[in-house]
């Protein structure tokens, strides 16, 4: 059985990689975006601030097992984004944005797996989804 202390990072990964991404994207995006809100719950019972960025990591599986199989060596890890803008900031505020959040993921070596397709979510806003991934 694995040890707990060479697994451990496993389970922080998520963690780690969500505070380097908000902390780098709040710098370069808060003189632009003062109410900014870059967060990892899916759905707050606050009223709704925009811009919004919603980090979450997904499905990441373990790879590059040895023989031995009793760490974990390697896995794939993707992460999604979730851009939400209102409708007077725009297609061009959401591209600024998602072009901000792409430059930070590959600061940090990950592949843009899809780049974000732009849809109306409302009448009153636009949305853009968007996935990362790496072999960490």
């Amino acid at each position: 059985m694995a040890q707990a202390s060479q697994t451990d990072w496993v389970f922080d990964i998520e963690s780690k990689i969500y505070t380097i991404v908000k902390t780098r994207l709040v710098k370069a995006l808060s003189t632009t975006y003062p109410k900014l809100l870059v967060t990892q719950e899916q759905k707050l019972n606050d009223e709704v601030q925009l811009p919004s960025i919603y980090i979450k990591m997904l499905d990441s599986p373990e790879i590059g097992a040895d023989l031995e199989n009793s760490n974990v060596n390697a896995m794939l890890v993707t992460f999604e984004t979730h851009i939400t803008v209102s409708k007077d900031m725009g297609l061009a505020g959401l591209r600024k944005i998602s072009a901000s959040v792409l430059e930070q993921f590959k600061k940090l070596r990950f592949n843009m797996v899809t780049r974000g397709e732009i849809v109306r979510e409302t009448s009153d806003t636009y949305k853009s989804i968007a996935r990362f991934r790496r072999v960490i």
